[in-house]
């Protein structure tokens, strides 16, 4: 199969299954093919990248039939697309035997199985003997290739305490081939099932994860140890919790008799959000700007503009940013210095990725601030993103995962899922709404301003307008003060129809409004007084009437 430019290729680990081999012969003049000592060997025949060659064990001789007994061999393809060849991708398969070299082999394109991940294909190769132009020998195999997609591994250690004896004196560090590290003590149980989480993507994909036992103290003496191989935990289906055993090397003072231990372990496969950044203004005169983004610790940069003018820059490449549990992107302008490498930010804000995981495709303008030498917040210009999320992996998750204190959402659904409030709930307690009350009133002061409620609809990714939010606002601002207070909040929460509800009976006026409309009051009543010619008698005898008939 040739390759499609519009399919893209992925790192991964193929697998490869050694069934069999049929009608296999050493010479074509030799009849003691029941001496071979026959294996597979696989390497891919691409001159100046570093490829791995991977064998067999040396399989079963019964007659002209070689039995490999399912062996799987696994070769890490960390760049595929450096290995087309005239539009495909192929492996060459040997079958060689120990004294007597090559038995058999031929080339077996791959390029299909590199872009049907976690589907088993299987083959059955014609390979030729040396100075052979045809031939009947067949090698079985299975192909299957393991996509290395980015995203969170979460590691599931608890099973750690239950063989380590004074647990609570010991402890367990955690660490990755690109320097992530996590340090817990066994007797932390909740650490150890939920705490330890991990990025992972091309940096560390083929790498292995330390685990060691270590001993409280400075001199933090190793115990135990195991290692975790990264590419393994992705096996199992998309946040599937699944479980792999692996080998422990134990001090022999500890006297502990567990070869091996189970370990859980979870992955979150991320999603993709893909930021192109349209333009930029007033962002002064630097040398070589670029745009940093940073999510999940790791940073993308921007090539160079591929217009700048004294005013404004454009680009026109993108960018692919993976994200699992992120509810907000660091954005940075600067000036990146080609020959040490540094980057000098110029201005920087934050970036709720909500409502982008609400709507899919959402455009903005971000307001970069720079602190000045005074300490001072300063604009800086204005940087134009157009910001598109696509999500590669199963559909119907929703994003940010793993995450407890915002809302999440299923990209391009109009339901959301929620892990904050229990919307089936018949109703609320008076306890439960002074709890969300309490919640968006941030400053503590008894009231909800705009400031607090616009914090709060970011938070739950709703991208709103000022006018919006004055609006909604003005509902329950009954003495136009710009603040809500617990009872108005109480009243729209427990109202039937909310949006269409007339609020003013909620309406306190304040002292200043009575002393005001009191004295009003009395205006209206001493111009009565004196257009009627009312006396103090006129007064008594209307009082004396009035108790009189109440009697």
């Amino acid at each position: 199969m040739s390759y499609n430019p519009a399919h893209r290729f992925k790192p991964g680990r193929l697998f490869i299954t050694c069934i069999d081999a049929e009608n296999i012969r050493g010479r074509a003049d030799n009849s003691n093919e029941d001496t071979l000592t026959p294996h597979l060997l696989f390497k891919l025949p691409t001159t100046g990248i570093d490829v791995p060659i991977r064998q067999s064990r040396i399989g079963a001789i019964k007659g002209y039939n070689v039995a490999f007994g399912r062996e799987v061999v696994s070769i890490d393809i960390a760049n595929p697309e450096q290995l087309l060849v005239n539009g495909d991708i192929s492996l060459i398969v040997q079958l060689r035997d120990g004294l007597k070299g090559l038995i058999a082999q031929c080339n077996a394109s791959i390029t299909e199985v590199l872009l049907t991940p976690g589907v088993e294909t299987a083959r059955s190769l014609s390979v030729l003997t040396p100075g052979d132009t045809s031939t009947n020998s067949t090698v079985n195999l299975a192909f299957n290739f393991v996509k290395a997609n980015p995203g969170l591994l979460k590691l599931d250690l608890s099973t750690f305490k239950n063989c380590v004896e004074n647990s609570s004196k010991r402890y367990i560090s955690v660490s990755t081939p690109d320097g992530q590290s996590k340090t817990s003590s066994l007797a932390d149980r909740s650490s150890l099932e939920g705490g330890f989480s991990f990025w992972v993507d091309d940096r560390n994909w083929f790498g292995q994860i330390d685990v060691e036992i270590h001993e409280e103290g400075g001199d933090q003496e190793i115990i135990g140890e195991c290692k975790l191989v990264i590419i393994d935990c992705f096996k199992g289906g998309d946040g599937e919790m699944i479980s792999s055993t692996i080998s422990m090397a134990w001090d022999r003072r500890m006297n502990i008799h567990t070869p091996s231990i189970s370990l859980r372990h979870c992955f979150l496969a991320a999603g993709i959000v893909r930021v192109k950044c349209i333009d930029a203004n007033g962002v002064g005169d630097a040398a070589h700007p670029r745009v940093v983004i940073k999510a999940a610790g790791r940073t993308h940069m921007t090539k160079k503009p591929t217009l700048a003018t004294t005013s404004s820059l454009l680009w026109d490449n993108e960018l692919e940013i993976p994200v699992v549990s992120e509810s907000s992107l660091t954005i940075k302008f600067g000036d990146f210095d080609q020959v040490t490498g540094e980057f000098e930010s110029l201005g920087s804000s934050d970036l709720t990725l909500l409502p982008l995981y609400k709507s899919s495709n959402i455009d903005v303008s971000v307001n970069l601030k720079h602190q000045n030498e005074l300490g001072e917040m300063i604009d800086v210009g204005k940087i134009q993103l157009a910001l598109q999320f696509v999500f590669q992996g199963p559909t119907k998750v929703a994003f940010p995962r793993d995450q407890g204190t915002v809302q999440s959402y299923i990209p391009g659904d109009s339901e959301t899922i929620t892990e904050l409030a229990n919307n089936d709930a018949p109703g609320f307690s008076e306890f439960a709404i002074k709890q969300a009350f309490d919640k968006i009133d941030l400053d503590k002061n008894g009231y909800i301003g705009a400031a607090e409620l616009r914090h709060c609809l970011v938070c739950m990714g709703e991208h709103v307008a000022e006018a919006e939010i004055d609006m909604m606002i003005s509902m329950l601002d009954l003495n136009g003060d710009g603040q809500v207070s617990f009872w108005s909040f109480k009243a729209m929460v427990e109202s039937p129809d909310p949006a269409n509800d007339d609020f003013s009976y909620l309406y306190v006026p304040t002292r200043a409004e009575r002393d005001k409309c009191n004295n009003n009051m009395q205006e209206v009543f001493s111009t009565y007084v004196q257009f009627h010619s009312i006396t103090k008698a006129d007064v008594l005898r209307a009082w004396d009437a009035l108790r009189r008939s109440a009697l």
